[in-house]
C-alpha cells in the first residue's frame, strides 16, 4: 500500500505473540476477541486485552532506527504486508513551545502535534491498525460511534481499504465531521439514546468489526478493539526519536476513553524494556471538567473507573462519563496523575497555541491547560522534559473559531483606501 517497510527476512512481519487480559493475566491467541477476556466479562470485571510482543534483540533492531509508522511493524500486530492500509500517517512534528516552559519553569516544553495526519487527527494511528485486522480477519464493513475524529478517520481507512464503514453520532456532532463521512463514503447515522446495545448487536449478529476504544467489561462496557490501541505507541517511539534517543520526564495526554493513554505510555514501556530508553515518562491524563471519571478515580483513589455525569462542553470530544481502565493503570503505574481542567483553561491554553501557530481543537488543548494548571498549583517542573500531545485540528470544530468573524472589511485596490483599514 505504498508504506516503506523495512523487513529483515529472516523474521516475521510481526512480533505479536497473542493477547492477554490486563485484569487476570489469561493469556489467548490471535483473533478479533471483541468482547474480551471471557472469564473477565463473565465475572463482571473490566475485560480488557492487550496484543503481547516478543521482545528481543530482533524488535530493539526495529525501533532503533527513526522511521515511518509503518516502518514499526514488528511491534504492531498485524501479521503480513498485505493486510496494511496506509494514508501516510504518523511522523509528525515535535514543535518547541517556548512559553509554556517559561510559565511553568520546565526545562523543555514540546507539543507533539497529530492535526498534520491525513484526516488531521491522532485516531489516524489506532484506525491504520484496526482497519488492517479486520481486513486481516476478514471483515468487510468496520463501524464505530463518535463524535468527530474518529468517526472521520474510521471512514477514511475503510475507503482505503475497500470496506464498507457505518458511524454513529451524536446529535450535537460537528457538521463539517458529518459531511467528512458522507465524503469518504461512510454511512452516518445520528442515535438518540444508549448507543452500546445497539453496536454490540452489530457486532454479534451483523458481522461488523468494531473500532472503539478498548475497554469491554468496564462497567458491563460489551465490547472494544483489542489491537487499534497500539497504533497510538508509535507516537512513543517518534517522541524518542525526536528527542535524541531519549524518553522525556512527563507526556501530557487528553483523555476520553483512554486509548492513546495506554497505547503512549505502552510504547515507552517497551522501548525501555528493549534497553533502548532509560525510564518511562509520568503519564498525565489530562480531562475537561464536564466530565472527568479518570481524574475522579485517581482523585479518590478507586480500584476501577466509576461513571460521572457529563455536561455540555467546548471539548466535547474527550468528554465522556467513563473512561476505560487500561488509562487508569498506565497513569497508575507510571507514577503519574489525571487532572480536569475547566471551560476558561481550555480557552486560555488554545489561545497560547494559537499565537505560535498550532491550531488545535479545544479537547487538544486540554494537554497545556493541565500543565499550566498544575504549574499554579506548586508542581516542580524545573529540569524536567515535557511532551503535551496535541490530539487534532481546530478546523473541525465551531468552538475552535467562536467569537472570531468570518467577515473582512472590503476596500477599493488602492494605498489610501487600504491605508484606512491597514497600518501600513
Amino acid at each position: 500500500m505504498g508504506a516503506n517497510v523495512k523487513r529483515n527476512p529472516t523474521s516475521a512481519f510481526s512480533s505479536i505473540q497473542g493477547l492477554r487480559c490486563l485484569g487476570c493475566g489469561r493469556n489467548f491467541p490471535i483473533a478479533p476477541m471483541q468482547e474480551g477476556c471471557p472469564d473477565c466479562m463473565t465475572a463482571g470485571r473490566p475485560a480488557i486485552l492487550d496484543a503481547v510482543y516478543r521482545l528481543e534483540a530482533e524488535e530493539a533492531w526495529a525501533l532503533k532506527a527513526a522511521g515511518r509508522f509503518w516502518d514499526y511493524h514488528a511491534l504492531l500486530p498485524v501479521a503480513e504486508p498485505a493486510s496494511m492500509v496506509t494514508l501516510g500517517e504518523g511522523n509528525t512534528p515535535l514543535l518547541a513551545l517556548s512559553p509554556a516552559a517559561e510559565e511553568s519553569g520546565a526545562d523543555q516544553v514540546w507539543v507533539k502535534y497529530e492535526a498534520v495526519n491525513p484526516t488531521h487527527s491522532w485516531k489516524d494511528r489506532t484506525n491504520a491498525v484496526a482497519v488492517a485486522m479486520a481486513r486481516h480477519f476478514g471483515f468487510s464493513k468496520v463501524m464505530c460511534a463518535s463524535t468527530g475524529n474518529h468517526g472521520v478517520s474510521l471512514a477514511a481507512y475503510a475507503a482505503r481499504a475497500g470496506l464498507r464503514c457505518l458511524v454513529l453520532l451524536p446529535a450535537a456532532a460537528p457538521p463539517v465531521a458529518v459531511q467528512e463521512l458522507e465524503f469518504f463514503g461512510a454511512t452516518r447515522v445520528a442515535v438518540e439514546g444508549d448507543v452500546l446495545p445497539l453496536m454490540h448487536e452489530l457486532v454479534r449478529e451483523h458481522g461488523w468489526y468494531v473500532s472503539q476504544r478498548n475497554s469491554p467489561g468496564t462497567w458491563g462496557r460489551p465490547f472494544g478493539n483489542p489491537f487499534g490501541t497500539d497504533g497510538y505507541k508509535t507516537m512513543a517511539y517518534e517522541i524518542y526519536h525526536q528527542l535524541g534517543e531519549r524518553a522525556p520526564d512527563m507526556v501530557f495526554v487528553p483523555v476520553g476513553g483512554g486509548d492513546g493513554a495506554w497505547g503512549i505510555y505502552k510504547g515507552f514501556v517497551e522501548l525501555k524494556t528493549l534497553g533502548l530508553a532509560d525510564q518511562v515518562p509520568q503519564i498525565i491524563a489530562c480531562q475537561s471538567a464536564a466530565g472527568a471519571s479518570l481524574a475522579h478515580a485517581w482523585r479518590e483513589k478507586l480500584p476501577q473507573i466509576e461513571p460521572v455525569p457529563t455536561s455540555p462542553t467546548i471539548a466535547f470530544s474527550i468528554v465522556d462519563r467513563l473512561a476505560g481502565d487500561h488509562a487508569l493503570i498506565a497513569v497508575r503505574r507510571s507514577e503519574g496523575r489525571a487532572i480536569a481542567v475547566d471551560e476558561a483553561e481550555l480557552v486560555a491554553a488554545e489561545d497560547i497555541l494559537r499565537k505560535k501557530g498550532i491550531c488545535v481543537e479545544p479537547s487538544s488543548a486540554a494537554s497545556l491547560a493541565s500543565l499550566r494548571r498544575l504549574s499554579r498549583e506548586g508542581a516542580g517542573f524545573a529540569g524536567k522534559s515535557v511532551v503535551l500531545i496535541a490530539t487534532g485540528t481546530g478546523l473541525r470544530w465551531p468552538a475552535t473559531f467562536a467569537g472570531i468573524s468570518s467577515n473582512p472589511p472590503q476596500v477599493e485596490a488602492s494605498i489610501a483606501a487600504l491605508r484606512r483599514v491597514v497600518e501600513l
